[in-house]
């Protein structure tokens, strides 16, 4: 059993924080991945918490797509003051990267513990981290992968065949069922496991010297095969946890109902929790109007109308105006929307500065971008995406 508690080195980390997001367009249009919040908190910030949960004092950043804004956006929510008031450091280096390891080369000088973690920006996770540190401390390893089990869909994603030892002896990119029966049937003693990279690895010195004397790019196609091959310390960790690629408008829709059924515990939604309820208000009063079920999460400065009402597992931004008997459920409402009466949203998202007139039904994986605006009543939107600046008349 790895002990959580007893790490022997310090450590610190970077956060890869340069993802396009194409794949969540419209919600994309105006903001980097990274900047996209889960139940009202930036993923980045998930994953800044993440780190120094786990005791990390020294956190970098590594910016890429829309990096000025990405930087501003940090900087401002975690200011100096706040810092040193939770005795964390937090780095937003200017450089340009070109890949996962490159990024790493450009900000190793800043690097300086003997072990460091890298994680990623666009995920929200769970990961028992010091269990994680602490695991790749007691091997010794070079080199720790953070993986999961996982039951279905083993086909999309890479698996991972470990020894008795959990050293990594061979990755499959997202191998065919066949693939993985026959790699079962000739591991040789081994045991494989239908597990996949969730993202996140610890590293040792050894190998930030090894990224910055050499012109490997990226982890998953050059360092990982370059240590397999040349017989380097690397393993695997495999636990049980939450994690989920926050990666298209289903996942983000999954993520947010997750976190408020606080199945990524530790990580909550922002605000505070009621009563030991699954429902969080980031004001100290209740909202005047509002009638709403278990796993809400409430923004700043909102207006609800008479008879309005969130049924469950829904996500409201700040600045938002809900007029009377307009219903929301399973959904997400981003900031600066105004929503007319008699609306009802289910299973769908609604972005930065919508419009939605009286009597509209929007349902079923509907997706609104940035400053859409439906100005004509009783309009019926079913599993659609509308590009932003959209006016739907």
């Amino acid at each position: 059993m790895v002990s959580e508690a007893k790490l022997k080195t310090s450590w610190s980390a970077v956060i890869l924080a340069g993802g396009l997001g194409t794949r969540l367009n419209p919600l994309t249009a105006h903001i980097c991945k990274p900047m996209v919040s889960v139940t009202n908190k930036p993923m980045v910030d998930y994953a800044i918490d993440h780190l120094r949960y786990a005791g990390i004092k020294k956190i970098i950043i590594v910016v890429k797509h829309m990096g000025d804004e990405l930087r501003a956006q940090i900087q401002s929510t975690w200011t100096e003051e706040i810092c040193q008031e939770l005795g964390i450091e937090i780095l937003v280096p200017k450089v340009e990267s070109i890949g996962t390891a490159d990024a790493v080369r450009k900000v190793a000088h800043l690097i300086t513990t003997e072990n460091f973690v890298v994680s990623m920006a666009d995920i929200v996770t769970n990961l028992p981290m010091r269990k994680f540190m602490a695991f790749h401390e007691a091997k010794q390893a070079q080199a720790t992968v953070s993986m999961k089990r996982i039951e279905e869909m083993a086909t999309k994603y890479g698996n991972t065949m470990l020894d008795q030892e959990s050293r990594i002896i061979r990755f499959l990119e997202k191998p065919s069922s066949e693939e993985i029966y026959l790699s079962a049937l000739t591991g040789g003693g081994t045991d494989f496991l239908p597990i996949i990279n969730t993202g996140i690895y610890c590293f040792s010195q050894e190998i930030l010297d090894l990224i910055v004397s050499t012109d490997f790019i990226d982890f998953g196609k050059h360092i990982f095969p370059f240590l397999l091959e040349n017989q380097y310390a690397l393993y695997g960790f495999v636990d049980d946890y939450y994690w989920m690629d926050v990666g298209n408008h289903t996942t983000y829709l999954w993520a947010n109902w997750d976190i408020l059924r606080q199945f990524g515990y530790p990580v909550l939604p922002e605000g505070t929790q009621q009563q030991k309820r699954n429902v969080w208000y980031q004001e100290s009063e209740p909202p005047q109007n509002l009638t709403h079920g278990d796993y809400v999460c409430l923004g700043r400065n909102n207006r609800y109308g008479i008879g309005s009402k969130i049924v469950s597992l829904s996500t409201i931004g700040s600045n938002v105006v809900i007029d009377d008997d307009t219903e929301i459920d399973r959904s997400v409402i981003w900031d600066n929307v105004q929503i007319g009466k008699n609306v009802h949203i289910s299973n769908s998202i609604i972005a930065n500065d919508c419009e939605i007139a009286d009597f509209c039904i929007i349902r079923s994986n509907t997706v609104l971008g940035p400053g859409v605006k439906i100005t004509s009543p009783h309009t019926v939107l079913d599993n659609q995406v509308i590009a932003e600046n959209t006016i739907i008349s």
